[in-house]
């Protein structure tokens, strides 16, 4: 089952297109690499794709933003003030069993009761996705949000990557290669208005 599907969409702002994306469908459990330099697009793909900016032209379909549907996570997490677990429990709507199994996924209970202001920015990364984990999506697109986790964070991460099924996983990223087992790679060509294209065959992390 597709969870987005876009045809030649232009992506970017105030009618002004900065990429476009020909054709793309992403399935449930997808893994998916969106790949490109500095300024090529990539955030407004991923910011378009979870609904967050409207399309400058083209077709988008599919589930549309927050619980159960797409959610997209920033690179520079965003918390709300108050602890890991009071952030968490919103992305859950109150529901504190999915609180805690989500601040499990990413092996982060043991500072889900600190506040906000005393973590790390790795800690900090890991509440924001565990709060877009117990908030259910169906799709998550992370803007290079996995890029500052610690040892720890990064396997506990990659855990959800591979067991994860149920949600597709779009990343953001400079290169085709990455810690994405399996995923499929497009990338934002050069240009004046790049378009994103796909990469031939799946992908396995660097040895």
């Amino acid at each position: 089952m597709s969870v987005v599907r876009a045809r030649d969409l232009a992506v970017g702002y105030d009618g002004r297109a900065v990429a476009t994306v020909a054709q793309l469908t992403i399935g449930s459990g997808d893994r998916v690499i969106v790949a490109g330099p500095n300024g090529s697009g990539k955030t407004t793909v991923l910011k378009t794709l979870a609904r967050l900016l409207a399309p400058v032209a083209g077709t988008l379909e599919g589930v549309g933003a927050g619980p159960g549907g797409a959610i997209y996570v920033h690179p520079s997490p965003f918390l709300f003030e108050g602890s890991g677990l009071d952030n968490v429990l919103l992305g859950a709507h109150g529901a504190r069993d999915d609180a805690m199994q989500a601040l499990d996924a990413l092996d982060a209970a043991p500072f889900a009761r600190a506040h906000v202001r005393t973590m790390s920015n790795g800690q900090r990364q890991r509440i924001a996705l565990a709060r877009a984990l117990a908030a259910r999506p169906a799709v998550l697109l992370l803007d290079e949000a996995d890029s500052g986790l610690d040892g720890d964070g990064q396997a506990a991460w990659r855990q959800v990557v591979a067991t994860r099924r149920d949600i597709a996983i779009v990343v953001a990223a400079h290169r085709t290669n990455g810690e994405v087992p399996g995923a499929r790679c497009y990338v934002l060509s050069a240009g004046a208005v790049p378009v994103l294209v796909p990469v031939p065959g799946a992908l396995s992390p660097e040895p």
